[in-house]
């Protein structure tokens, strides 16, 4: 059999280092887009063949490396990666054509920096090996720290650097989790492993019960910076912000961090020495983020800003997910994963339509622009409902599937993150009303609506938060088979 997944990474890092010596933007944007439709035909041709009933790990790479050190290259996925990957593929050859006429400053390195990009996120979700998985982890800083730091707004400087120090400081507490770990697990069997799926089942075995909770503590903390969760999220709004738009939707597919939750996070959940204290934990920060973040969104005039911050609100949504521990409400986590990113790529592409046709994003000086851009009027709308999470939209699949699921073990913090439902509803509607209807501001020029490269890939996007807000099962069922036997660990301890 192929080498899929290996391919799946080399195939973006191949063109990226080829689109890096092109002489001309035509060259560059279309070696890029040529090797993201490559990686995407190779995604959609793993994801058919996929085998949704099944939670084992398919297409599975393993050759030893290091042996000396435990270390191996052992690539796999299953229900957990496989719709992020598809995500990842689907949005990164869109997001090409959606900024085909707009890259004039070094378009060569900005087009090899998205496709590393995806090359190292790609490895983070198919990696079994913790040395391959903290390689890739820290591989998807460089190129969003470049790409803020370069092509980014008026303080693009402190944002890159913000946004690195806060999530480097993260990884080296992940990396004092992984070798927690991995030493504790060397001296219980005699022999090293940094085999993901291996260390995972020697945790149990682990005496000490501080160094057990000290380890998950470690790794969570990784995590919640790099989702983020309040209070670890004051890098977010900077960089999202001061981030052009392609790199915007670039943090946006970053769900690395929601991944090693499902992954490495709750399969030793039970086997700490107080599990219930664990989910509070994880239901008070996902609940907290949830009320915080849309309150945060109500009070901004900024649009991008606005956006910053629901992303927040939303991503809470997967800890409290991952709360409540039930199959249902872990799927509804992972599908909030991949709803979210469908949606916010479209509201950052929309804001920066805005921006570029209009010359500012302040809610308050816009006005009426759905008379002059009516198309992008219509997705907007669509994408702000899914948004707030109306029925018939993604949105709305993966918050109801938290909330009703997660009610029986952390009631408390489901009723708080209700009443952040109608907030929510708020300065979505609030915003649409003030931005795009009403009297239109005549000082804002006369205004085009969106390009024909730039409405394509956002109407895409837009029919796939339809279709899979109708019919969610082509992912959902994926997910569902992988968080039973996530919640089936709980449920043999009996916790």
């Amino acid at each position: 059999m192929l080498p899929f997944l290996s391919l799946l990474i080399l195939i973006p890092l191949i063109f990226s280092g080829i689109t890096l010596f092109t002489k001309s933007r035509e060259q560059a944007r279309v070696v890029a887009f040529v090797g993201a439709l490559a990686t995407l035909a190779l995604s959609l041709y793993m994801y058919f063949t996929f085998d949704s009933s099944s939670a084992s790990m398919q297409f599975e790479e393993m050759r030893s490396w290091i042996p000396s050190l435990g270390i191996s290259y052992h690539l796999g996925v299953d229900g957990i990666a496989m719709p992020l990957i598809l995500l990842n593929t689907i949005v990164i050859p869109l997001m090409l054509i959606f900024t085909w006429d707009d890259v004039r400053s070094a378009p060569n390195r900005f087009y090899a920096l998205i496709l590393a990009m995806q090359a190292a996120v790609i490895g983070v979700f198919v990696s079994l090996d913790f040395f391959l998985f903290y390689i890739f982890w820290e591989l998807t800083l460089i190129p969003l720290f470049f790409m803020v730091n370069i092509w980014g707004g008026p303080n693009k400087a402190h944002a890159s650097m913000k946004f690195f120090i806060y999530t480097h400081v993260a990884s080296l507490v992940m990396l004092l989790g992984i070798f927690g770990i991995y030493f504790a697990s060397w001296f219980q069997s005699g022999f090293p492993s940094m085999d993901i799926p291996y260390l995972l089942s020697q945790f149990p075995l682990i005496e000490d019960g501080m160094l057990r909770d000290g380890i998950f503590l470690a790794l969570l903390f990784g995590f919640l910076v790099k989702m983020p969760s309040v209070p670890f999220h004051s890098w977010l709004p900077d960089a999202y912000v001061e981030a052009p738009v392609a790199g915007s939707v670039l943090f946006i597919l970053l769900k690395i961090a929601g991944y090693g939750m499902f992954r490495v996070i709750l399969p030793i959940l039970p086997d700490t020495s107080n599990p219930s204290l664990m989910i509070s934990i994880l239901g008070l920060l996902g609940a907290v983020s949830i009320l915080y973040g849309a309150l945060v969104a109500l009070s901004q005039q900024d649009l991008k800003r606005m956006i910053a911050y629901s992303s927040i609100s939303h991503m809470g949504f997967v800890s409290l997910g991952c709360a409540g521990f039930v199959a249902y409400s872990i799927s509804g986590a992972m599908f909030q994963q991949f709803s979210h990113g469908l949606i916010m790529a479209i509201m950052f592409m929309s804001v920066g339509v805005i921006q570029a046709t209009t010359g500012t994003r302040i809610i308050n000086e816009l006005g009426g622009l759905a008379s002059k851009m009516p198309k992008l009027a219509v997705i907007m709308m669509l994408t702000f409902m899914a948004s707030l999470g109306l029925p018939g939209l993604t949105g709305f699949v993966a918050e109801v599937n938290v909330l009703a699921f997660s009610y029986a073990n952390v009631p408390t913090y489901v009723i708080v993150a209700l009443l952040a439902i109608v907030i929510t509803a708020a300065y979505h509607l609030w915003a649409m009303q003030r931005a795009m209807f009403g009297v239109y501001n005549e000082k804002l020029g006369d205004v085009s609506d969106v390009s024909m490269y730039q409405l394509v890939p956002m109407a895409i996007i837009a029919l796939l938060i339809l279709y899979f807000g109708l019919n969610p099962n082509p992912v959902f069922e994926m997910m569902l088979t992988s968080s039973n036997q996530i919640a089936s660990l709980m449920a043999v301890l009996g916790v």
